[in-house]
């Protein structure tokens, strides 16, 4: 178990009601930020959804955010994961909403409209098909109220089955051996699993990811996989202060995108999603195309804990 969980109880569902505020503050500003960013690059409203980060989050700090607007959660580790799922999933459900894999609806990762002044919810293309059929109507419901949860850190091979209950997006995949492994768990648990390929374009050592040389290929193996749709491409922008470096790099993962649908391979269809952007450099990664920022400090501050 991680070190800070001896120190603070993630299964904590009460919070007071200042800590509450301070959280929806930071909820708001961000979303601001986002329209802004996007209205700024000409980009459709909307068009860039938000990850709220939870790493160290409790539960009720976590349902705080949600109850102010965010519509996706994401975990570093997947202790957490197991620590928060059961408080999550019993208090969304008293809220109408769900969570994950919970829900009896088709695997979701990411756009359905949902009631005005949230974070927009988007499904994978298969999860929109269905909506259009004669259940159209009850799936879009069920699109509006559910919350994707995804693992955005790295995950050992070992840890696979502890997330696969709860979890319906991994944007953490980064080799073809973890993508295998995840296949064949989900294949066992008769699940389709939304993966995000997971590409290192900054080049710095203490970041996980692929070599952006090594992208193209490999998004077209994992595309090929049963079990896993691949749904998009995961970076974490360049530790430096130098803008131009930072831009570089998410730009260069939307042009791997772009080459990856344009190739026409099998299982790659899907791949639309850019998941980059964090607090300090949202905007960035907005201009450059980013369909989902992942942000923690800016909507619950600074952690107490690594």
């Amino acid at each position: 178990m991680t070190a800070y969980m001896d120190h603070k109880d993630l299964a904590n569902e009460t919070i007071d009601a200042a800590r509450a505020r301070q959280i929806a503050d930071g909820v708001h500003d961000v979303l601001e930020r986002i329209a802004a960013a996007e209205a700024a690059a000409g980009r459709k409203a909307g068009s860039v959804k938000l990850l709220a980060a939870t790493k160290t989050r409790d539960v009720g700090e976590i349902m705080a955010a949600i109850d102010a607007g965010v519509r996706m959660i994401g975990e570093n580790r997947p202790q957490e994961i197991v620590v928060k799922a059961p408080g999550l999933v019993r208090l969304l459900s008293e809220r109408g909403f769900t969570i994950g894999c919970t829900a009896d609806v088709p695997p979701v990762s990411l756009g359905a409209s949902v009631p005005s002044g949230s974070a927009p919810v988007q499904a994978s293309p298969a999860v929109a098909a269905a909506a259009e059929g004669a259940d159209g109507d009850a799936a879009h419901a069920a699109l509006a109220t559910h919350i994707p949860f995804h693992v955005i850190g790295q995950l050992q091979s070992n840890k696979i089955s502890k997330v696969l209950p709860v979890v319906d997006g991994i944007e953490s995949v980064d080799s073809i051996e973890l993508a295998e492994k995840i296949a064949r768990r989900a294949t066992m648990r008769g699940v389709t699993v939304g993966v995000l390929l997971e590409v290192n374009e900054s080049g710095e050592a203490s970041k996980s990811g692929c070599e952006p040389s090594h992208a193209i290929d490999l998004a077209k193996r994992i595309g090929s996989m049963g079990g896993l749709e691949l749904q998009g491409l995961m970076t974490v922008g360049a530790h430096v202060d130098d803008e131009n470096v930072i831009r570089a790099g998410f730009a260069h993962l939307r042009r791997t995108r772009d080459q990856i649908l344009a190739s026409g391979a099998q299982g790659t269809e899907h791949c639309t999603e850019l998941s980059m952007g964090m607090t300090q450099d949202m905007a960035l990664a907005i201009e450059e195309g980013s369909s989902i920022v992942r942000v923690g400090t800016a909507i619950f501050g600074a952690r107490a804990f690594v």
